[in-house]
């Protein structure tokens, strides 16, 4: 499985780091405007779960009532007591990412360097937010729900991923 390597602060990982295989099968219907939300291939409860959980558990994560996306949106925020050191990271405030919740489950939006975005988006894994392509919030994205136990590992590879840009100093275990 893929990795992203301990990172000092402020230091961006190389893109040698970062390789993900290729989403199997269609991309997802999503919606062109805001809010911009996945509409099929949503994941299920027990994914769902499971996904929030792992992330939720990684240092210096903490969870929040999303700021920036519809009601019941789980946010990965940055806990209080860690400094921001990459504000460009965030989305609003100590937000970087959040999971979007049932029926449209799974699917969430994160920021990443640019580098990785395009990883994302290329291997079919993620688009670019209607935010990120107007330039009002650059290298916001949207990562597709997890379908399947596979899909949910590249998915925590992309999360753990937000997590080491947005707080450098804890990488993601």
């Amino acid at each position: 499985m893929a990795s992203v390597t301990e990172l000092r602060p402020n230091e961006e990982p190389s893109r040698e780091e970062f390789r993900l295989p290729p989403r199997p099968g269609a991309q997802p219907a999503v919606t062109s405007g805001i809010p911009h939300i996945q509409l099929d291939q949503a994941a299920s409860d027990d994914l769902l779960e499971r996904m929030a959980d792992w992330a939720f558990s990684l240092s210096g994560v903490v969870e929040q009532p999303s700021r920036a996306s519809l009601p019941g949106a789980r946010a990965l925020t940055v806990a209080p007591d860690v400094s921001i050191t990459r504000p460009e990271a965030m989305i609003v405030g100590r937000e970087f990412a959040h999971i979007h919740p049932q029926p449209h489950g799974g699917s969430m939006h994160t920021k990443l360097p640019e580098h990785q975005v395009v990883e994302v988006v290329d291997k079919g894994w993620g688009e670019h937010h209607p935010l990120a392509l107007d330039g009002s919030i650059p290298n916001l994205l949207m990562v597709y729900a997890p379908r399947d136990d596979g899909d949910l590992d590249v998915v925590r590879i992309i999360i753990g991923a937000a997590v080491e840009y947005a707080i450098p100093s804890m990488p993601a275990q």
